[in-house]
């Protein structure tokens, strides 16, 4: 079995070797989860949740799997996407081993708002997603990414509470991301 993400996101996660989570990928609406490991017939030790309400659709392995043996266009566009998810997924390792916090957070939010953006009814600007899981997905403690939270506050980059995020100055966040601004 596979699944398609109709509507929300859907957080996969795994354990670091002292204990925590670690969000690997968030999977946005018409995600899916699960292909590679059909295609594969072998299966991956990451564990899926919902990080929203959300509605996912099934899908029999089989059907997959015969679709990818007798299309070649398919084929192709299943194996482009799966090179973008692990490109994606080696440059966020890159950037998180040689940058601060504060600028792992922003590209972090900036990512999730391409995530959210992508459902029609969020601009992309508000975020839903806990201080928990923000620390799971950098990986960083809850402490930390709360007072990197307050110095985004601080600064009118970002606002919000209690489990949302509403970015406020895009291009401040930005600057952020790429190091060129550490707010304090």
């Amino acid at each position: 079995m596979f699944a398609r993400v109709h509507s929300g996101v859907v957080n996969a996660s795994t354990m670091l070797p002292d204990g925590r989570e670690f969000i690997v990928e968030i999977i946005p609406k018409s995600g899916l989860i699960g292909e590679l490991e059909v295609l594969r017939r072998q299966t991956v030790s990451l564990e899926y949740r919902a990080g929203s309400n959300c509605e996912l659709h099934f899908f029999e392995g089989r059907l997959l799997r015969d679709k990818y043996a007798s299309d070649a266009s398919f084929r192709e566009k299943v194996f482009s996407r799966a090179l973008a998810r692990i490109s994606e997924l080696e440059l966020r390792i890159i950037s998180n081993a040689a940058s601060s916090l504060q600028s792992r957070l922003a590209s972090t939010l900036l990512r999730l708002s391409a995530v959210y953006g992508k459902d029609v009814v969020n601009s992309g600007d508000e975020l839903i997603i806990s201080q928990n899981d923000l620390a799971a997905t950098l990986p960083a403690s809850r402490e930390k990414v709360n007072q990197s939270l307050r110095r985004l506050r601080e600064g009118k980059i970002i606002d919000g509470g209690q489990g949302k995020i509403r970015i406020l100055n895009r291009k401040a966040l930005e600057a952020c991301a790429n190091g060129a601004v550490l707010v304090k």
